[in-house]
């Protein structure tokens, strides 16, 4: 019975993520910790859900184009 409500209670605060502000998923996660539900891998499971690091955004642009528009050529420096 444990393991059905603790899956049931991490589906929830997956769910809840995107919706309810951090401080509240983390208030409700640690009250089904002191419960004795959740474990201290879902709370751990729970931080990483927040901590994703930020892919950094595609620009289309190439580093040698990058590259280009930071270095004067070779014709410009001699003018």
């Amino acid at each position: 019975m444990n393991e059905f409500l603790r899956q049931f209670v991490m589906k929830t605060i997956f769910k809840m993520i995107d919706v309810v502000p951090e401080w509240q998923v983390r208030e409700y996660a640690l009250g089904w910790y002191t419960k004795g539900i959740l474990t201290e891998e879902d709370l751990v499971k729970i931080e990483e859900m927040y901590n994703k690091p930020e892919e950094p955004e595609e620009t289309g642009e190439t580093v040698e184009e990058n590259a280009a528009d930071e270095e004067p050529s070779e014709s410009e420096v001699e003018e």
